[in-house]
């Protein structure tokens, strides 16, 4: 096929090609989303033209077509254990090309270390081909790459032709290089592991709620997650979450100098109120356990666990009266003159 003729055929087919890869990067985050898998992130990309160009020429493709990887994308996650399951999403949710797919890492032999990455070629499945937004991209092929973020690392390093460690290096650097390999395939292999022992340590604490033995539970990230899951099943958990384990530490800070340590104190805390009246007045777990503080009482809060992590803004106080704080108590140890103020935030002074 002559060069003029594949320009053609490129600048033609690349708008097509790039809401595909646009169409599939949303896909693929609702599904991971629907599916609960964590992921780090989903990028794709259309080859420029020269690199389509080249590609060509290299390989004995008779058609422009047969370029199976004319769009890209690249799903990365936390560990290993995400690769799996979202390999087996992909392989449920499309038409998947077995015979141009393939496991780098399982194709690699047990002496050999290096770039570990699955690579799919994919098309849209046909019963989802058939509904309107998807039916134009009908018999388009895809590449989904998916890996660790710790496989990328050394994707990256390795094929990265601008970097030093491109090209052919001594043998005795090209060992070392390949150990720093070996070494982060462990580290990959030990995250995983600890993953999993998150994961089970969390079932635990589930089962011990469950059975009400609460008392011996100390608090921590893992432990108070699972427990406000508990506790707010009936309400938008996903949302509640949001930004918790960012500031997850700072709270339970703020728990223990309130004197709260155990998920039993706890349950006693949040039994102030039923769990959908919490959401009176904060939609976040965070919010609500500085609430649930606050209710029970404001000048230990405030002169033992406050210790201005965060500011206070106007709307707070209308907040905390719909929740039944006594704003009179709250007064002796916040100044709460600026309650009606149109400022967005104010300083609370201690009198």
């Amino acid at each position: 096929m002559e060069k003029a003729e594949l320009q053609k055929w490129y600048d033609q087919n690349k708008d097509r090609y790039s809401d595909l890869k646009t169409t599939l990067e949303k896909l693929i985050e609702t599904l991971l989303q629907e599916n609960l898998i964590p992921y780090h992130s989903v990028n794709g990309r259309v080859k420029e033209r020269d690199s389509f160009l080249q590609k060509f020429g290299r390989k004995p493709y008779t058609a422009p077509e047969q370029v199976m990887d004319f769009a890209g994308l690249r799903i990365i996650t936390y560990t290993t254990a995400e690769v799996t399951q979202i390999c087996e999403m992909i392989e449920r949710e499309f038409s998947v090309d077995r015979e141009n797919s393939g496991n780098k890492a399982a194709d690699m032999g047990v002496d050999k270390v290096g770039y570990l990455s699955v690579h799919y070629i994919v098309e849209i499945a046909s019963n989802r081909a058939q509904l309107c937004e998807y039916a134009r991209f009908g018999g388009l092929r895809c590449e989904i790459q998916v890996r660790s973020l710790l496989q990328h690392a050394w994707a990256e390093i390795e094929h990265d032709r601008s970097y030093k460690f491109a090209g052919v290096l001594p043998k005795e650097i090209q060992r070392k290089f390949y150990l720093v390999a070996g070494a982060l395939e462990l580290m990959d292999q030990e995250f995983c592991a600890l993953s999993q022992e998150i994961d089970r340590y969390g079932a635990h604490v589930k089962e011990q709620a469950a059975q009400g033995q609460l008392e011996g539970i100390a608090i921590d990230s893992t432990s108070l997650l699972q427990f406000l899951n508990d506790f707010f099943s009936e309400c938008d958990t996903g949302m509640l979450a949001e930004y918790f384990q960012l500031n997850s530490g700072v709270v339970i800070d703020e728990l223990s100098s309130f004197g709260i340590k155990t998920l039993q104190q706890l349950k006693s805390l949040l039994s102030q109120k039923k769990p959908e009246e919490w959401l009176v007045a904060e939609p976040s777990y965070i919010g609500i356990l500085r609430d649930a503080m606050i209710l029970k009482n404001p000048q230990v809060y405030f002169e033992s666990a406050w210790q201005e992590h965060w500011g206070i803004l106007p709307s707070d106080f209308e907040d905390w009266r719909k929740l039944g704080v006594n704003m009179k108590e709250l007064g002796k140890y916040v100044d709460i003159t600026s309650f009606q103020e149109e400022d967005e935030a104010f300083t609370v002074n201690k009198p």
